[in-house]
């Protein structure tokens, strides 16, 4: 008896770590638009430093952050053809953690202690940098926010791209002051390594 595995379905738990370091996910067409508000990207950074304080104390060593209490961000489902993953469901979430790793990257330029995560955000071939949320549209956006902290919105720029800018806004209002400082590591570390995608 064979066994067609084209259709094979997996699930696993991983961290935010595991599912975007050097990756490239393809949006697919019926689902393009980024259209989180708002709410849902203060929730979200409200949810994530909440949780972390939990657990946080500054006398801990940056290891210990791997025994913190994990936070669930909801499933990702993308499919997998010819070598392209394509995201089914979860684009919202990928490209509000994009966002906020692009603010975190900004944000410890400054700090003495840094945690290595453009991997996370983009990968490099031939000198040229490839976001892991592969769509045309929002390339120059991504570039511009990654490399300046800011973008200058366009006439011809669609809905995601104003929403991305929007919610990076949002996210820099949103983000706790006394994150910013030594605990600031701690909280990258936590955040691509307890963060788990389900």
């Amino acid at each position: 008896m064979s066994v067609n595995l084209k259709y094979k379905i997996e699930a696993a738990d991983v961290s935010i770590n595991s599912l975007l370091k050097d990756q490239k996910f393809y949006i697919d067409y019926f689902q393009r638009e980024y259209r989180w508000q708002e709410k849902h990207i203060k929730l979200l950074v409200e949810d994530l430093t909440s949780t972390f304080f939990r657990s946080y104390s500054s006398t801990h060593k940056r290891s210990d952050v791997a025994k913190y209490q994990n936070y669930y961000i909801g499933p990702v489902v993308f499919s997998i053809s010819d070598g392209k993953k394509s995201i089914i469901d979860g684009q919202q979430r990928i490209t509000s953690i994009t966002l906020l790793l692009i603010y975190l990257n900004h944000l410890q330029a400054k700090s003495e202690q840094k945690v290595s995560i453009s991997n996370l955000i983009f990968s490099e071939q031939y000198g040229e940098k490839s976001f892991n949320m592969t769509d045309e549209s929002r390339e120059h956006c991504l570039k511009a926010l990654f490399e300046n902290g800011e973008y200058q919105l366009q006439e011809d720029d669609g809905e995601t791209v104003r929403n991305m800018l929007e919610r990076y806004a949002d996210i820099a209002l949103a983000f706790p002051d006394e994150l910013a400082t030594k605990a600031l590591p701690y909280f990258i570390d936590w955040l691509i390594g307890n963060v788990v995608i389900v």
